[in-house]
């Protein structure tokens, strides 16, 4: 017999950190929740509505960055609930303001004197190293929520951790232009029924976050309630019919998931068809 097993499937791609934020505000009709439409040139999900996010990067759990957090790295760690180093989970934080910073325009947090927000988004994005420009990162702003982790068919995958966060007082989002084209507050409910009519085009995590939302008829009660829980984690399993040949996402609760469900909701299956992701019963 061989050594090596050539039937054998290949290991999964490795999951790179990544930190998302659902920024909500009250308004007349209830919880708004702001979305940035991706560039048409990105290399995923082009043209999709998402919530601001990105990556980790290094500088993000540099000590000058964490430095300038509103908490300690260890109360942080113990909110987001996660068996990691101090200093990467604190620098989940830093991410997660760094990015709603540099796609939406939002701040949570102050910055350095004698910068504006416009000046300093526009250092940022030539290369100006985010920590530099900010006096304090209001890290106790962000309320952990559901970790999402991107399947293990997947050849680029992300293990975001998704926060939520009021929209900081006094301030008005505004894209970035490149990743991201276009913004705007939206009802869940609007949303789902744009997605569901084909006019918005939404990933699987984003459109299940945006359906979680709907239980909430004010920021303070969605703010409330993810307090209360160790965010739970969720990795969609990606499967085919054999029958109609048909590809699916599965979300924990659904009967071809092997997870129970700690999401709620009734989305739960996924059928992904000339591009778009639509949402069908779980039998």
């Amino acid at each position: 017999m061989s050594a090596i097993d050539q039937t054998a499937a290949p290991a999964p791609a490795k999951t790179r950190d990544a930190a998302t934020v659902v920024v909500l505000r009250d308004a007349a009709r209830g919880v708004e929740v702001y979305l940035v439409k991706r560039s048409r040139t990105v290399d995923f999900m082009a043209g999709a509505h998402v919530f601001p996010g990105g990556r980790l990067d290094q500088a993000d759990s540099a000590p000058s960055a964490c430095a300038l957090l509103s908490a300690d790295v260890a109360v942080l760690r113990e909110r987001l609930g996660e068996p990691l180093p101090a200093t990467h989970a604190a620098g989940l934080f830093v991410a997660a303001i760094r990015e709603t910073f540099e796609e939406a325009g939002l701040l949570l947090g102050r910055l350095a004197a004698g910068w504006s927000m416009n000046d300093a988004r526009h250092a940022v994005a030539n290369g100006a190293q985010f920590s530099t420009l900010i006096e304090r990162l209001d890290a106790l702003a962000l309320v952990p929520w559901v970790r999402w982790v991107t399947p293990e068919i997947s050849p680029k995958r992300f293990d975001a951790r998704f926060f939520l966060a009021r929209a900081p007082e006094g301030q008005e989002p505004r894209v970035d232009g490149h990743e991201a084209t276009e913004g705007l507050w939206i009802t869940p409910q609007d949303a789902l029924q744009r997605w569901e009519g084909g006019s918005m085009l939404l990933a699987p995590a984003t459109a299940k976050s945006i359906e979680m939302l709907v239980a909430y008829s004010t920021v303070a009660a969605a703010l409330e309630a993810a307090a209360r829980r160790t965010p739970p984690v969720s990795m969609p399993v990606v499967w085919s019919d054999r029958e109609s040949g048909r590809a699916y996402i599965s979300l924990p609760g659904d009967p071809r998931h092997p997870a129970p469900d700690a999401l709620g909701g009734a989305i739960r299956r996924f059928h992904l068809a000339e591009g778009r992701y639509r949402s069908v019963k779980a039998t």
